[in-house]
């Protein structure tokens, strides 16, 4: 079975509007970067950057971090891989998913649109 370890090293929230506030409509744009840090026979260790601004550019939350996937070569291959074009790779929805608590909490700290929790899954 596939294991997914999640550290957030960084995350920056920025309100660019006085129309941001936490009642405006919460559509965000997301942009992924997912890169190989190290690989051994069993672990791949993944450097991930999201990014979600807000179409109108009215607030900007930008996560960065690690995430650390256990398993067969099998198990690691298929975490990354995506099932078809419409959905992203199983290794992308479980940083979403662990990252997310975090970005609730900093957008409205801030007073910002928070983004949806199923964000990833619109596709599906």
């Amino acid at each position: 079975m596939l294991e997914v370890a999640v550290v957030t090293e960084r995350i920056d929230a920025t309100r660019l509007s006085e129309k941001a506030t936490e009642n405006a409509p919460s559509n965000y744009n997301l942009n992924v970067s997912l890169s190989e840090k190290s690989r051994s026979a069993e672990t791949l260790v993944l450097n991930f950057q999201l990014e979600l601004t807000t179409p109108q550019q009215t607030a900007k939350i930008t996560v960065a971090g690690s995430a650390t996937l256990k398993g067969t070569k099998e198990e690691i291959q298929a975490g990354i891989t995506a099932p078809d074009d419409s959905r992203p790779p199983h290794v992308l929805l479980t940083i979403y998913e662990r990252v997310y608590g975090l970005v609730y909490t900093v957008a409205t700290g801030i007073k910002i649109p928070t983004p949806l929790p199923n964000l990833l899954k619109k596709a599906t």
